[in-house]
């Protein structure tokens, strides 16, 4: 067994619980994440481990040097990976994960659209959206980025959401937690050390040793979270920096960063006591925004240095999806007009809004006061509102009026794929499974292997529960899944399908599939193990 897998948890909680070096890092770095289970995580003894562990931890062959940076030897790029893994799937098993085909379509398009103008377009990332109206972004180990539906929504243009992505890039890219892991090992061991020595003497004391003891603990864990606080500042600066450069080569605006975080500094003092998740795991002063405000304004005096996207080898098992907002192609016979008037961007955040809802009934409310409050005639705002109020009232239980909404505004932007397939989702939900058929069918064949067409297609098939329907939903979800890597939501449509159709192994191996990316790598080998006990 190797040194990275003697390290390597079974699950993100072992992660944080287990007394290895470099935990500590792990540690803060997912527990600014907000996470529900991490939020009871955090104990005055945790500091004691270290000095448990630290004549174990490493075994003896393993010799760290004693010059440079080690943060490549105690947190290997492999071992990183494995890490964000098992955390991306503790996050799914806790239902986190948006795992909509054309949410995640979008919000990797965007970000390899950075990844591929930044110090490393060679890395291998996964972008996704937390199901959480907090404000709040993160980079986990491995390349895994994390943003918050609350912190989609808040951002009134794709620059800025392209500005927190490119700022998470950018701490990947510079080995923030591997440093950060690095960091940790040299300056808690010391400082546990001193603890430990304050509270025996404490003991030695004797009534009051409890108090004493305490106030050890309690002083030496707050020099712990300064060591991180002070280390984290730092990053930040640099992954601002290295950000803004980022979105220039990418053509974005390079304004966005410093106007965004401007708008969190003004909520934050607006809320009082309420700091915005994101300000707490991103501090951010007048002297940070007039930064990047600084460093925008160099950059646009300078020449644009990117890279052609097309001349930059991604290291991803298939070409970066494309968003479902481009025109149909020439000869399809769909229309084709009409598709700028609701950017990607619009439909991208009206559609996170409706999904991380909990009150679909409340957000129905919402949109038709936003609408009523909008000038008439509206503009492209109204319109992906209009798109978002028709989502909400298809999944409110009310699909004869989303019927309504989304075919006027079809009528209005008939080039819009992500419009339709909204539509054909409120035509099957009231009752109109033909109509609904026929549209995807038509979509799926002028768009073939499309991920969200073809999910669509399969869940309005499966709306029946008839077999022959279930067989060919089957048979059109086995090579678009084939060619994606570890799509959750389409592993489980297909095992839907599969089992509907009679074909109990396929279906179990989709279901162990499914059951592995939800965390629990001991039930899928259960699963797995049943199948092969088969005489077929």
């Amino acid at each position: 067994m190797s040194h990275a897998d003697r390290l390597r948890p079974r699950t993100a909680r072992e992660c944080l619980h287990a007394a290895r070096p470099g935990e500590p890092a792990l540690r803060y770095r997912v527990e600014t994440t907000s996470l529900p289970w991490c939020a009871g995580l955090k104990t005055l003894l945790f500091p004691l481990l270290l000095v448990v562990a630290s004549g174990s931890a490493f075994p003896a062959d393993v010799r760290l040097p004693d010059f440079g940076s080690s943060a490549d030897v105690l947190l290997t790029p492999d071992l990183e990976r494995r890490y964000g893994e098992q955390m991306l799937r503790e996050m799914r098993a806790a239902n986190l994960i948006m795992d909509d085909p054309q949410v995640r379509d979008y919000v990797e398009a965007l970000g390899y659209r950075l990844v591929a103008q930044s110090e490393r377009p060679d890395r291998r990332f996964t972008f996704f959206v937390v199901r959480d109206e907090s404000l709040n972004a993160f980079a986990m180990p491995g390349g895994y980025i994390g943003t918050h539906a609350g912190l989609v929504t808040v951002a009134e243009a794709e620059s800025e959401l392209a500005g927190v992505l490119s700022h998470e890039v950018a701490h990947v890219s510079q080995r923030h937690l591997a440093r950060a892991f690095e960091s940790a090992s040299k300056a808690q061991l010391p400082i546990a050390l001193a603890m430990l020595g304050a509270i025996v003497a404490a003991q030695a004391a004797g009534r009051s040793s409890g108090d004493l003891a305490q106030a050890a603990v309690v002083s030496g864990s707050a020099l712990i979270q300064q060591q991180f606080i002070n280390f984290t500042r730092s990053n930040e600066i640099e992954a601002d920096r290295v950000g803004i450069q980022t979105l220039g080569r990418a053509d974005f605006d390079v304004d966005a960063m410093a106007n965004f975080f401007g708008r969190m500094h003004r909520i934050n003092r607006g809320n009082g006591e309420q700091v915005p998740e994101f300000l707490r795991t991103h501090p951010v002063d007048t002297a940070r925004i007039a930064e990047a405000k600084e460093r925008a304004k160099m950059i646009r005096a300078e020449p644009s240095a990117g890279r052609s996207t097309a001349d930059v080898d991604l290291p991803m098992p298939l070409t970066v999806p494309r968003p479902l907002i481009a025109a149909a192609p020439a000869g399809s016979g769909l229309p084709a007009g009409g598709v700028e008037s609701i950017p990607p961007f619009q439909i991208f955040r009206e559609r996170v809004r409706v999904l991380a809802s909990g009150n679909m009934s409340e957000t129905v409310q919402d949109y038709r006061r936003d609408l009523a409050a909008e000038p008439r005639g509206g503009g492209p705002w109204t319109r992906a509102r209009n798109y978002g109020l028709g989502l909400a009232l298809a999944r409110a239980g009310r699909a004869d009026e989303a019927v309504t909404i989304l075919s006027g505004l079809h009528a209005t932007v008939p080039g819009s794929i992500p419009v339709e397939l909204a539509l054909a989702e409120a035509e099957s939900l009231a009752g109109r499974h033909a109509v609904a058929v026929e549209r995807l069918t038509r979509l799926d064949s002028a768009r073939p292997g499309e991920r969200a067409i073809t999910q669509a297609l399969a869940s309005v098939l499966l709306a029946q529960s008839r077999e022959s329907d279930a067989r060919v939903a089957a048979a059109r979800l086995k090579p678009v899944i084939e060619k994606l890597d570890a799509d959750a939501s389409l592993i489980e449509t297909y095992a839907r399908a599969s089992q509907l159709a009679g074909d109990d192994i396929r279906a179990g191996e989709a279901y162990a599939e499914l059951t592995l990316l939800n965390g629990r790598p001991d039930d899928a080998m259960g699963q797995l193990r049943t199948l092969l006990a088969r005489s077929d």
